[in-house]
């Protein structure tokens, strides 16, 4: 069982944040703290399992995310953004935090996402990628990771080579990666093979 750290300015994700947490049978303790200047003390005192940091209800700089990754482990921290925070592949390239959950997203699959980051699932990109690559993406990704041609692609899923190249092209766009070596690696790295 978990004991889990909330890091938010805002009171209602705070609350919502712990009712939900509450809910869940892997967590034995829940914490919470609003200011960023108490965060390193809190983090030393309770030694939480992991750390759930909102980033979404402020325009944060890097500095907060320095921060925490300088006193914590970043294979521990959890960020609540949003789907089209453009920075999520920052975050864990460089910071090495690979966990995100969304706050788009309903009440029920936030439960389940952390849920699947508590009991040791990669939370990179769950699901689908939840909104970042269509579930096509995710299919032309695997193929691709499985070493097939865009031809053999395109054949295996009744679409054009057009079609699949296009897809290549918007994941690299999306994900901010060079090349399809890159895309496989990526694959491996979440878990989509």
């Amino acid at each position: 069982m978990a004991c889990v750290l909330i890091y938010s300015r805002g009171t209602l994700v705070r609350e919502s944040m712990a009712k939900m947490l509450q809910e869940l049978r892997s967590v034995k303790e829940i914490c919470s703290v609003a200011n960023q200047a108490e965060l390193s003390d809190i983090i030393k005192e309770n030694d939480p399992d992991f750390v759930i940091a909102d980033i979404y209800s402020r325009n944060y700089g890097t500095d907060l995310l320095d921060s925490l990754v300088a006193s914590y482990s970043p294979e521990r921290i959890i960020l609540h953004t949003t789907k089209e925070n453009r920075h999520i592949n920052y975050y864990n390239s460089v910071l090495g935090i690979c966990h995100f959950v969304y706050a788009e997203d309903s009440v029920d699959v936030i439960k389940r996402g952390v849920e699947k980051i508590l009991a040791g699932v990669n939370g990179l990109i769950p699901d689908n990628y939840s909104g970042i690559l269509t579930n096509r993406e995710c299919e032309v990704l695997r193929l691709i990771a499985l070493g097939k041609t865009s031809k053999e692609i395109a054949e295996q899923l009744c679409i054009s080579k057009n079609t699949v190249d296009t897809h290549r092209n918007k994941m690299l766009q999306k994900l901010n990666i060079a090349n399809s070596a890159s895309l496989v690696q990526f694959a491996y790295n979440t878990g989509l093979i």
